[in-house]
């Protein structure tokens, strides 16, 4: 199975890897991914959980559906995430096939 993600899909897998993605029994709609860059800032994930789901990527924390649970990444989350980790490193050590420019 081939699974394609845009960057802002894999920006939500490395979020949820780094537990900032929760789902609250307060709130409507109730999956948020806590900014990194700003304090106490939330940004909902609802819809752009959606895919993920879909693919079987992401999973929810066991628990109890009165508390406030985290998304954890499943065993193909895991693996995706580290190929698209990889992806950037493996482009930048390619040589480019442009011929170098003109010295001046």
């Amino acid at each position: 199975m081939e699974i394609s993600l845009d960057l802002e899909q894999v920006k939500l897998l490395a979020a949820v890897d780094d537990g900032r993605v929760h789902r609250s029994p307060r709130a409507r709609p109730p999956d948020f991914e806590k900014d990194p860059v700003v304090t106490g800032a939330y940004k909902r994930a609802t819809q752009r959980l959606a895919t993920l789901i879909k693919m079987r990527l992401v999973e929810l924390d066991g628990g109890d559906d009165n508390v406030t649970r985290r998304w954890k990444l499943t065993g193909v989350g895991e693996r995706v995430l580290a190929e698209a980790r990889e992806q950037p490193a493996d482009a930048a050590a390619e040589p480019a096939d442009d011929p170098p420019g003109p010295n001046l």
